[in-house]
């Protein structure tokens, strides 16, 4: 999975999955998704971003890739730091949050290490 980690201002962007969705339906999320075959993380990134959000960053950093089993399966999380202009108005539930405000959403347990590692981030 490409996670793409956006910041503005001491604040995190999230999204709230769709509540009919198949996988942790309702909760709260980075954007990001599925890793094409022959895609690197970073372009499967840059399309997430697009095909979710329609913005194309600036410029992503690639930060430590983490693991997360959850009970029916096993997800490889390759996190970017992303930076570019203002995001457009989206039409799905998003916002912006601090780390701590973050880890009190209802949220897939695998943002639990990211916003450990957000934490510590200068």
């Amino acid at each position: 999975m490409a996670i793409a980690l956006l910041h503005r201002q001491g604040r995190w962007f999230l999204q709230r999955r769709a509540l009919d969705a198949p996988h942790l339906p309702g909760l709260w999320e980075f954007p990001g998704g599925k890793i094409e075959p022959g895609e690197s993380p970073e372009t499967a990134s840059r399309r997430e971003l697009e095909e979710e959000l329609s913005w194309n960053p600036g410029s992503l950093r690639a930060l430590e890739p983490l693991t997360h089993a959850y009970a029916d399966r096993v997800v490889e999380l390759h996190p970017f730091l992303a930076e570019g202009p203002e995001l457009p108005r989206a039409s799905l539930a998003w916002g912006w949050f601090t780390a701590t405000e973050a880890t009190r959403l209802p949220a897939p347990e695998a943002n639990a290490p990211l916003l450990t590692m957000l934490e510590r981030l200068p």
